[in-house]
């Protein structure tokens, strides 16, 4: 289902490639907070703040183009409005019971450059300066936004990342341990193509970008917070 396209090679200033496309993904069929993408979130949908930050980096030329690619009228609305180009995806695509690696290659793969970068609203508090350093950093193999696990793990009956009983300050904990959060991914056509995986072998970039903590600092340039039911 995912449309195959003659792409350019990616252009490169400096060293940094600026030939991305920035795609926006929503659906209409959310199904653990409803149209969570399109709901207020302090004054504005999550889907404007994400638009707005992008059409920065636009402006700024560290992009080539943004699309949003979805199923939900909505996010066509709102980005009609931003003048932003909308690709309407294809209904299973948009549902539950397609795999996350088809997903991923409908929303990375259906765009005219090569490059593309996968921006969630669901990460609203990325900064424009975080996705300037990520187009920065990229060199043309995958970029993961990530976190660090500073969190106490255990497998079955047994510690982890501390060893059991002693009980290390959290920040004293391994730095081995990470994971993809999903709030930036870089990456071009042809290595998802090849490895049909955001997540590439051995080569794979990391930036450490929060996405959701802590939002007690971050929230505070998102006045008027209002939580819906």
């Amino acid at each position: 289902m995912t449309r195959q396209l003659s792409l350019p090679v990616g252009k490169t200033t400096g060293g940094k490639v600026n030939n991305i496309t920035a795609v926006v993904p929503t659906r209409s069929g959310s199904e653990r907070v409803k149209s969570k993408n399109t709901r207020p979130f302090a004054e504005k949908r999550l889907l404007e703040y994400k638009l707005i930050t992008l059409l920065k980096l636009k402006d700024s030329g560290y992009i080539q183009d943004i699309v949003v690619n979805s199923d939900c009228e909505e996010s066509k609305r709102i980005s009609e409005q931003y003048n932003v180009r909308f690709i309407q995806r294809d209904e299973y695509l948009a549902s539950s019971d397609a795999p996350i690696t088809d997903y991923w290659k409908e929303v990375l793969t259906n765009v005219e450059t090569e490059h593309s970068m996968l921006c969630q609203c669901t990460s609203p508090l990325i900064s424009y300066e975080t996705y300037v350093k990520s187009i920065e950093m990229y060199r043309g193999k995958s970029l993961l936004g990530t976190e660090l696990v500073k969190d106490y793990l255990w497998k079955g009956d047994e510690s982890v990342n501390y060893n059991w009983p002693d009980h290390p300050k959290s920040q004293e904990l391994s730095n081995d341990f990470w994971k993809i959060n999903f709030g930036i991914v870089i990456i071009s056509s042809e290595e998802l193509s090849q490895y049909n995986n955001i997540k590439t072998p051995n080569r794979t970039s990391k930036i450490r970008c929060t996405t959701t903590r802590p939002v007690s600092r971050s929230i505070r340039a998102l006045p008027t917070v209002r939580f819906l039911q």
